[in-house]
This record gives C-alpha cells, sequence and structure tokens, in this order.
C-alpha cells in the first residue's frame, strides 16, 4: 500500500462518497471545461456547411440560393469560433510561428496582386487598335484565331472604311456560339483596321426591313459595305447547326477587295475538248462546280470560253480584257489544228503565253499528243501510263496516290505547296522534264529563259504502270519517284526570243498536274486538294497574297473514354487531389505535434 499513488487513492474514496458529499460543480465551469469540444465540433460543421455549400453552388444549377446560405452560415460558424478564441488566433498570427505564416501570406498575395495589374496592363494592351504583333500570339497548330499577314496589310490600306453587318438569330443555343465565333473574328479584324472596320448585329426577323434594304434573302450572312461609296457584297454563311464557325476570314477579305473596287481578274476554264463542267455536277467524279466557286471566292470572274472565242481578248491592247489564266480541266481531245491565221489553237496558246498570260493544265494520263508537243517548249514531258505507289496510298487502291509532307513529297519548297500537308490523287501519270539546268538558255543578263519547281512527287517504292496494276513489270514499268506536277516560269518557250515590254521582260506562269479527278466534285474537299488547286491558279496569276488566306480549318480533337475511364476521370479530378492535399496536410501537422 506505500506504494499506490496518492491522486487514485484520493479518487477512489471521493467516489465513495454519497453523492450528497461529492463537490459541486456549477453549470459555467461545465461550459468551460467543454468549450474545445464544442469549438471544434463547430470547426468541423462550418468547413463541412462550406464545401456542401460550394458543392450544391457548382453542381445544382436549381439550389443555387441554397448553395450561398449553407456557405454564409459555415463562414458564420467558423466566424464565432474565431471571435470566441480570439487570444489563440491572436497567438496563431502575432507569435512567432504566427509572423513567419503572415510575412508568408503578404509575399503570396503580393505576387498575385503583380500578375494581376500585369494581366490587366496587357489585356489594355492587346485591347488598343492595331496592338504589337509580340503582344498577340496565337499558338494553335493552324493559326485559327489570328488574320494573315495579307489581310492586315489590305486593312491597313482601306481606301473606303467598312462596316460589316451580321444577319443572325441567336435565340438559340447553335445562333447564340455561332454570334460568339463571329464577334471573335469580326474583333480581329476590327482591332487591325483601327477606325476604318466596324460592324454590328442585326436579327432578319425582328428587323426584315433592313434585310431586304440591303438584298439579304438568305441568312445567315453578312453584308460588307464601303461607308463612303456605298458598295455592297454579301457574304452567305454556313448553318448554324453544322458548327459555330459559320464565316471565315476569305470570304471576309475578299468582300472587301470586292467594294473596295479591287479589280477582279478573269480565270476562263477552257472548253472544246471534252474538258469538266464548271456549270452543273456531271456526277462525283466528272463536276468541276466546287473548284469554280472557290475561285469566285477568291474575287476571281469564272467562266468558260473556246479558245477561239477568246481571241478577241488575247490580243487585245486592254489590260482588263486580257485573261488572267486559262484552265484545262482534263480535256480528252487535241488542240485543234486549222490552216489560216489565227485558227490553230496551239498557235493562239503559244501566242497567249508569249503574251504573259497563265495556263494550268490538269491531264489524266495518256493525253493526246498535241498537249506533249506544246508543253514540251518549256521543257515538260507528259508520261503516258498511271503511277503506283506501294508506300503512300490510299488502301486498297495503289494507284490512288497519297501525297504527304510527312514523306517529304512536296520538296522543294514552293508557295503553292507551302501551305498544304497531304493530297489525293486517284489516278495521276507523272510530269516530267525534258532539258537540264544547264541547257536553258539564258538572257544577256544570265536570266535563264526556263525555271521548273517539282511541286510534288511519289516515293521510291513507285512506278509508272505501263500493263496491269497488280505488280511491276522490270521489263516494261518505269521505276519511281515521278513527279507529278510541275510549276513553270518562263520567259520565253526554248527557240523563241523573250519579249520585252517597258524595259522588262513579259513573264509567264505555267503549272501542269497529272491528275483531273482530285480536283472534281467528289474530291475536291479531300484533304488539301482544293487549295491545291486554287494555290495554283493565285500563283500563276500572282496573286501571292491569296495563297496565305485559305479558309483555316479548325481541328477537332475528341477524347474518346468508355464509362469507366469517364468515371475515373470525372472522380479524380474532383476527389483524387483535394484528398491527396488534405492527407499531405494532416500527416505534416501530425508529426509536427
Amino acid at each position: 500500500m506505500a506504494n499506490q499513488d496518492p491522486e487514485a487513492e484520493r479518487a477512489r474514496r471521493i467516489s465513495s462518497r454519497p453523492d450528497e458529499t461529492r463537490p459541486r460543480t456549477s453549470i459555467i465551469d461545465s461550459i468551460r471545461d467543454n468549450l474545445t469540444s464544442v469549438k471544434y465540433m463547430l470547426i468541423v460543421a462550418g468547413i463541412g456547411a462550406f464545401f456542401v455549400g460550394v458543392l450544391i453552388f457548382i453542381f445544382i444549377r436549381d439550389l443555387e440560393s441554397t448553395g450561398r446560405w449553407t456557405m454564409v452560415i459555415g463562414l458564420a460558424l467558423i466566424g464565432v469560433v474565431g471571435i470566441a478564441s480570439w487570444r489563440q488566433v491572436a497567438r496563431a498570427v502575432f507569435g512567432r510561428r504566427g509572423r513567419y505564416g503572415v510575412n508568408t501570406l503578404i509575399v503570396v498575395v503580393a505576387f498575385i496582386t503583380l500578375l494581376t495589374l500585369g494581366n490587366f496592363v496587357l489585356w489594355w494592351l492587346s485591347d488598343q487598335d492595331n496592338p504589337p504583333g509580340w503582344l498577340r500570339t496565337d499558338v494553335t497548330s493552324n493559326q485559327q484565331f489570328g488574320l494573315s499577314e495579307q489581310t492586315v496589310q489590305l486593312l491597313s490600306e482601306l481606301s473606303d472604311p467598312i462596316q460589316a453587318t451580321v444577319f443572325l438569330q441567336i435565340d438559340t443555343a447553335e445562333g447564340a456560339a455561332a454570334w460568339r465565333d463571329t464577334q471573335d473574328l469580326l474583333s480581329e479584324f476590327s482591332r487591325r483596321a483601327a477606325d476604318d472596320f466596324y460592324f454590328r448585329l442585326i436579327d432578319p426577323v425582328l428587323q426584315p426591313n433592313v434585310a431586304a434594304d440591303f438584298g439579304v434573302t438568305q441568312t445567315p450572312a453578312i453584308v460588307i459595305e464601303a461607308t463612303d461609296s456605298r458598295r455592297t457584297d454579301i457574304i452567305v454563311g454556313g448553318n448554324p447547326r453544322n458548327g459555330p464557325d459559320i464565316f471565315d476570314e476569305q470570304g471576309i477579305t475578299t468582300a472587301m477587295l470586292v467594294v473596295n473596287q479591287i479589280r477582279q481578274k478573269q480565270v476562263f476554264f477552257i472548253s472544246g475538248h471534252g474538258e469538266r463542267d464548271i456549270t452543273s455536277a456531271q456526277g462525283d467524279d466528272e463536276g468541276y462546280v466546287q473548284a469554280a466557286l472557290s475561285l469566285i471566292r477568291d474575287n476571281y470572274r469564272v467562266s468558260t470560253a473556246t479558245l477561239i472565242d477568246l481571241l478577241p481578248k488575247i490580243f487585245s491592247n486592254s489590260a482588263n480584257d486580257f485573261p488572267a489564266a486559262l484552265i484545262f480541266a482534263g480535256p480528252q481531245s487535241g488542240l485543234v489544228s486549222a490552216s489560216g491565221e489565227l485558227r490553230d489553237e496551239t498557235d493562239i496558246l503559244r501566242q497567249y503565253m508569249l503574251r504573259g498570260g497563265s495556263v494550268i493544265f490538269l491531264f489524266e494520263p495518256d493525253p493526246d499528243p498535241s498537249y506533249g508537243d506544246l508543253i514540251g517548249e518549256f521543257g515538260v514531258a507528259l508520261g503516258t501510263g498511271h503511277l503506283v505507289d506501294q508506300t503512300s496510298f490510299v488502301a486498297p487502291e495503289t494507284n490512288f496516290l497519297q501525297i504527304t509532307r510527312s514523306n517529304r513529297q512536296f520538296d522543294p519548297p514552293h508557295p503553292i505547296t507551302e501551305p498544304i500537308d497531304v493530297i489525293y490523287m486517284p489516278g495521276a501519270t507523272f510530269i516530267g522534264r525534258t532539258i537540264t539546268d544547264d541547257s536553258i538558255p539564258r538572257t544577256a543578263t544570265g536570266e535563264p529563259h526556263l525555271i521548273l519547281t517539282g511541286l510534288a512527287t511519289t516515293t521510291l517504292n513507285s512506278w509508272e504502270e505501263l500493263g496491269d496494276l497488280d505488280s511491276f513489270d522490270i521489263d516494261e514499268d518505269r521505276p519511281g519517284p515521278f513527279t507529278v506536277a510541275v510549276a513553270v516560269e518562263a520567259l520565253a518557250p526554248i527557240g523563241f526570243t523573250p519579249q520585252i515590254v517597258d524595259g522588262e521582260f513579259v513573264r509567264t506562269n505555267i503549272v501542269i498536274i497529272g491528275d483531273t479527278d482530285f480536283a472534281s466534285d467528289r474530291y475536291f474537299s479531300s484533304a488539301k486538294n482544293g487549295d491545291f488547286l486554287v494555290n495554283a491558279v493565285n500563283w500563276a496569276v500572282r496573286d501571292f497574297e491569296l495563297i496565305s488566306i485559305r479558309s483555316k480549318t479548325k481541328a477537332f480533337r475528341e477524347l474518346v473514354l468508355t464509362r469507366s475511364e469517364r468515371d475515373f476521370v470525372r472522380w479524380s479530378g474532383w476527389l483524387l487531389m483535394p484528398s491527396l492535399i488534405s492527407v499531405i496536410g494532416v500527416w505534416s501537422w501530425w508529426r509536427r505535434r
């Protein structure tokens, strides 16, 4: 008994006393003794209420008010505990450890404040008219949010201020999304044009008179109006149900060229030899309607004519009448040879090119020899068989060529192919050359009469098939690689003297492509087929700036998940990181204790 704890013995004696002899504890003392437990309970309840309110506010939109009040109650409970424990709070804030925490908080707040001020300054600068280029950088892969340099240059040289009136209904979700996309695009135009470009939105249902005044019969549409001259041009947009990008930079830029009276160049699709039709779709493989519409969108006047019909224009001294380019879209018969002055189509075409006209030839395998004879004067040869490529093709047809940049099939670099990454050619022939660079004649100043550049080639594992398409016959077929498109810059054909006008050489641009189907209505929208043809026309007529204003395709990137994968992403995003941080915080706090 000598070793018994005195405190334990005292407690035993007290507990053995009758109730009336035990010391009594006041209610205030009981509350004070349990106050710490109450505080912990209130803190837990306050934090729980606050986070429950946040979840309700975020995920249950119909109970936003309830969520707010739940957060307020949670903060109030935490505030009550803070007031009741003000001594502990003051000690935690102003004590040694608290001072370190306050200093850290001040540094964090100062850093966030500086970031906020810097962000505001950058936003203010970027919102100014024509902000500096370094301030606005489009980091998307296809530069879908910025304007091309040529459009920016056009905006800086506007002779007449532009007003863009958008006719669009925005009372649906699709319409509202389309307006946001259109507003972003037009805002970029307005920002780059300073005070010379502004836009507005008109609901064609609520204000039909305004639409009627502009002659708008189909919506959505944008009316581009030169405010001084009152010239207008209407751009018809796509269906908002198919996506919000219903207008593009190219269409707006072309309309601005029209209302500012930039001269439209004439482009003629030659007829009379079984060429493709641009006026009506002859079928998925035959029609060239989409090709013609794309050229019209690039501000060209497009029509069809025979070479005989074009005689007055070709030999006219008026620059406005002279055709900018002639397009032979898959001729089936040869150039007509006839006696008499200016009746031979080969001579007409040659004289047109000697006068500075540009030509785009699109051939199918084994074209008429008359075209080979004419093109041979410019150092180019035409193939006769189909090309087969067992490395780069569209399965299962090995003669359905796939020309890709990743395979280095667009080397050497050229303005026509610079923005292109892939094209498809269903049944192509090769385009060769008959002259080496060393044998090309030169002017007195050393300038070559001809500059030939390959635009697209097959791979090493290809050949020209002159028989069956099944396999390579070493005795009959010719191995590749082969060029399937060539660009020619010429001062004169071989054997002709370059002409000089106003002290400068007359130049002609020629593009020869060994396929016609790639630009037909069936394949025009495949990959960059349409851009390849239209870029060739732009380059041939020296509209180099239009090549970079081609419509930008918005990449659609979709992450396909199973239901379990989707649930994992959802719950891990909501709970995993917060839970990990909480566990680490509790563990760190426990170690310090």
